[in-house]
Order: structure tokens, then sequence, then C-alpha cells
């Protein structure tokens, strides 16, 4: 373990494939097909409108690879193979068959390696999205544009394996030196705080290369360090997940997979390995017909009722489905109809709106964006330079006496919003201003704003009585927005906006500050709406849930009143919003 001492500190937040691996199978029985297909045309139930039918038809080449996809939502999408050994397109266009011709370019270029160059999306002659990959010994490092700025840089670096040791278990076979790799990926967001740092491996058993083990981890420098997945195939297939904690240790539960003799995936049990198969927390299995289609979907947990999907089929005379009913424990079900038509042998292969032409020449404005994005970037790195070597603000605000309220707006600094009023009723007319950095990148999000409060003093000046960092959200706080200030009655009123609801804070100056006095809270949507009304002064709230439309599922409508007195009233200078809770809500 001495060896890889630096490794274990270096561990990824995976996000769990299993929910991907299991219900892809559904979808992929969906474009699952045997034989020459030309044409494949899928019609499925619309869920939100039960009588409306979704029509997608799908155009193949000879090798099986999808050249078109006519949706039902007025659009289509083309593709283009560069080579004919390509299994991924090169090219794809998609485009409105409506009035607003609307389309997107996704295009790729790569050297005589295969290594990626430059890759990008194109939407209305503007590149919404545009990579610049490099290469360096052992490094990969992809720089991610948008909006005609820099957003994100990734890295990956290869790790040599045989200068570290690998975790007792990890592996549970002679390795090949060849066929293995590690990877370090790490990303870093310009235009935000956001870091991710994952470790990724994958070794191959010696002379047995369809048998591999393969696991990720965070980083030591992210959130849930040390934390992932553990993967175990055998002939290509998963056939156990684990969970990693520590960067070393593997769980003793997870998810174990077992296939029958076509290669189908027959169980997905969850739970102790020791105890497995006969105890389980949760279990899938599946049953299949003599032509490899699922005819029978079941899903156990622990203490639960089990739910049965059976399925039924009707085939053409290439033993390929052309309708699937599915049918649920309560009797409801749905049907999915499927047409074919297939390439006689000296048939011409079909073609699209695409060719090498057009691909030439999207890989000219691919190249010729190239210079305009790296000085996008050397711009970037100067003014961050700039901003970085700006000397301190020296200013002492506190003794700071101005009739411009501007003078109170530090260098670096820009006006988020400004309200007037009198504060603190000597009938002069007060402001306070919110305020964050200046940006350097148009989609950058501050994580902190700033609000002062200054009064105006007899003389026409203005005088800093108070400052806060807390008592407004920065842009990047969860489901939370700034959404502007105003002074009534004497009151500095605070408001805040969620996805679904809003805050008021309140606060009054006196004994010499400005302090908390009132709060409000808001959320809901269309079946509820709950409020809580809280007087911080006498310590009485009110909180009321409204069922609006009467649904069982939800708790009844309701009407509280509390009392939550606190010693101390939250002055402004240091209070942190939401950093109070009543009654279940935050403040």
């Amino acid at each position: 373990m001495k060896k890889h001492k630096r490794f274990l500190k270096i561990v990824f937040v995976a996000v769990s494939v299993l929910s991907s691996f299991v219900q892809g199978q559904a979808f992929d029985q969906e474009l699952n097909f045997k034989g020459s297909v030309k044409t494949l045309t899928l019609e499925k139930q619309n869920d939100s409108d039960k009588k409306q039918k979704l029509i997608t038809i799908f155009e193949y080449d000879k090798n099986q690879r999808k050249l078109k996809e006519i949706s039902p939502y007025n659009s289509n999408t083309d593709y283009f193979y560069l080579n004919k050994s390509d299994i991924k397109p090169t090219l794809t266009k998609w485009y409105r068959t409506d009035n607003s011709k609307e389309t997107s370019i996704e295009i790729e270029d790569k050297n005589k390696a295969g290594q990626m160059l430059l890759s990008g999306t194109l939407k209305s002659g503007k590149w919404d999205y545009y990579f610049i990959h490099d290469y360096m010994s052992n490094l990969e490092k992809v720089r991610w544009f948008t909006d005609g700025e820099i957003y994100l840089e990734k890295t990956e670096e290869k790790i040599n394996l045989n200068q570290f040791d690998i975790p007792a278990g990890f592996v549970p076979f002679d390795w090949d030196r060849k066929l293995s790799s590690g990877i370090i990926k790490k990303s870093k967001e310009y235009t935000s705080d956001r870091y991710n740092h994952d470790v990724v491996f994958e070794f191959v058993e010696k002379g047995n290369p369809k048998n591999r083990v393969t696991f990720q981890y965070h980083g030591n420098d992210v959130y849930d360090a040390g934390k992932g997945y553990w993967h175990r195939f055998e002939n290509d297939r998963m056939i156990e997940e684990r969970y990693i904690y520590g960067a070393s240790e593997t769980s003793d539960f997870g998810h174990r997979y077992i296939y029958n003799a076509d290669g189908k995936l027959k169980s997905d049990y969850y739970g102790y390995f020791s105890q497995l198969p006969n105890k389980f927390l949760q279990r899938k299995l599946y049953t299949y017909n003599e032509n490899g289609d699922c005819i029978k979907e079941t899903s156990d947990a622990e203490n639960e009722k089990t739910y049965i999907i059976n399925y039924k089929y009707t085939y053409d005379d290439n033993k390929n489905w052309t309708s699937q009913t599915s049918i649920f424990s309560d009797g409801s079900g749905s049907t999915i109809k499927r047409k074919f038509t297939y390439y006689k042998p000296e048939e011409s292969e079909l073609t699209n709106s695409l060719s090498e032409a057009i691909y030439n020449q999207y890989v000219k404005e691919l190249r010729a964006y190239k210079p305009i994005a790296e000085k996008q970037f050397e711009n970037y790195n100067l003014a961050k330079s700039k901003k970085e070597n700006t000397p301190a603000d020296k200013t002492n605000y506190k003794t700071l006496r101005s009739k411009n309220w501007k003078d109170f707006l530090p260098k670096g600094q820009k006006s988020d919003t400004i309200t007037t009023g009198d504060l603190n009723k000597d009938g002069l007319e007060d402001l306070v201003m919110v305020y964050q950095p200046e940006k350097l990148l148009k989609q950058e999000n501050n994580t902190v704003r700033t609000l002062r409060i200054l009064l105006k003093q007899n003389d026409g000046n203005y005088q800093l009585a108070a400052e806060s960092k807390g008592a407004v959200g920065g842009e990047n706080m969860n489901n939370t927005f700034f959404s502007g200030l105003e002074i009534k009655k004497g009151l500095l009123i605070i408001n805040h906006d969620y996805i679904r609801g809003s805050s008021v804070h309140k606060y009054r100056f006196q004994n010499g500050g400005f302090y908390l006095i009132g709060a409000e809270s808001l959320t809901g949507d269309a079946s509820y709406y709950s409020s809580i009304d809280y007087n911080l002064s006498t310590g009485k709230y009110i909180l009321v849930y409204d069922n609006t439309e009467d649904n069982k599922d939800l708790p009844k409508s309701s009407k509280k009143e509390g009392l939550k007195k606190l010693a101390t009233l939250p002055n402004i200078e240091t209070y942190e919003i939401y950093s109070l809770e009543v009654d279940g809500h935050m403040f």
C-alpha cells in the first residue's frame, strides 16, 4: 500500500450506472432488430395524451448505422460517417421541418490516429459549444467554450499502474499490464467554483480480455472523498457492482447480475452478497422467449408487494417483433408498434442530406474558429491576471463621508441594485446598495453579494452604518434567487424567490443597529400552498397549509400558531440567510 498512498488520496463521485444499465434494456428492445433493416417505423403512445400516437421513423445504411431519424415533433436528424468502419457519426445535423428553419450541427475533427482535435455544436451560425483537444505525453486536455467565452477545462492523466499498489481485493486475478489502464480525471468550471476530481481504472485479466474489473472513486479534494463504485465483468458482461469507501474498501453488499445462455440478463439481485440469492433487499427477474425478447419482468423488494410486467409480441418473417404489449400488475398497459422494411441484395443504400463535401465544409468552419477561441482564452487570462494584481482597496469606508453613494462601491465591484428611503426616522433619505464582484465571464456566478446601508447625515453626506455578506443570497445559491429590496415604513425589506416559492426578510433600525424583526416564507405548487409568517420581536408565528385540490396523498389543510422567542434578534451584519429554523422552515 506504500506506493498507493498518493493514489488513495484521490477519490471519485461516481454516478451509479445501475439504473441506466437496467432501464436501458427496455429502450434497447425498441431499437434492437435482426437482419438488413432499411427503415424502422416506431409507434408509441404519448404519455401526456393517451389518445395521441407518436411516430418516429429511423433510416439505416447497409452496415445498420442510423442515417436519419424523423421525429414526431417536427424535426429530423441526419447522420454522416466519414469512414466505413466508424460506429459513431462524425457529423450530425438536426433541423426543424416547420417554418422556423432552426438547425444544429455537431461535428468532430480527428487526426489519422483517431485522436479528437476539435469538436463543436454550431447553432444558427454560431458555435454554441466548442471544444479544443490538446495532447501531451500522458495528458489530454479539453477546453470547452460556450457563448463566445471559456467555460470549462477537463484533463485526463494516464497513471503508470506499475508504480502503484492496488487495494487488497480490488483485482481478483493476474492482470494484463498492456491492456489495463488508470486515468485521473479533473474538471474545473471557469464560471463557478465547481470542481470534479475522479479516478477511473480498468484492469483486464491476463489471457482473458473479456474478463475485467473497473472501479472509480472521488478524489480527496472533492465532496465524498474516497467514495465510488466497483464493477466486475465476465465475458464482457457486468456480473457484480459494489460500493467503494475510503478508496481502499469495497462493500459487502451491492448488485449481482446473472445471465442466461444467450447472454441476456436473467436476474439482478441487490443485497448482502453472503445472503444472496436466498435473501435480498431488491430483485428483478427477466424471462425471455425463443426470439430473445423479454416476456416477463418481476420486481421484488423486502417487505414490498411483488410487481410483474408481462410482454406479448407479434413478429414479422425476420423474427423482429412488430408489436410489444406491456401488461402491468394492475391490468393497465400500453403497446409499441414497429414496422420494418429490409434491403434487397442488389438494392442501393439510402442517403441523406449529408456528404463528405458537406462534412469538409463544416470542418473548415470548425478549424477557422480555433484561433478565435484561443484569443478568447488569452483575453480571459490577461483580464484575470490584471484583476488578481490590482492593488487592494485600502479605503476606510467606516470613516468615509461622501454625498456620492458610488464612492462607497469598492473598486472591482459592480452595483446590483439600490433602494432609498428613511431607515432611522430622521426625515432624511438613506440608501441601501447590493453589489458583487465584476465578472470576467458572462456566465460567471458570484458566490457572495454584499449589502451596505448608508445613512444620510444632516450635511448631505452618506455614512456607512452596516455591511452584510450573508443577508442576500449569492448567484450560485441553490434554488434561491435575490429578487430585490425596498424600504417601506422604516423597514428594510429583502426579497428572494425560489423555483416554487419566495421569502421576505424585514430589518429595523434599533439600538444602534439593524435587526431582523420579521420573516415570511411561501412554498407551493398547483396542489398545495404553505406559508409561515414569523414575528421575531414577539416570537409568534402563524403556519398555514392549504391543500388546494383536496389531494388525499397530501396533508389536510391546516392553520397553526406557535411561539419561538429568541434571546437576541439577529443582526444584519452577522446574520446568514436560511440559518434560522422555525417549525421545519428555514429563514
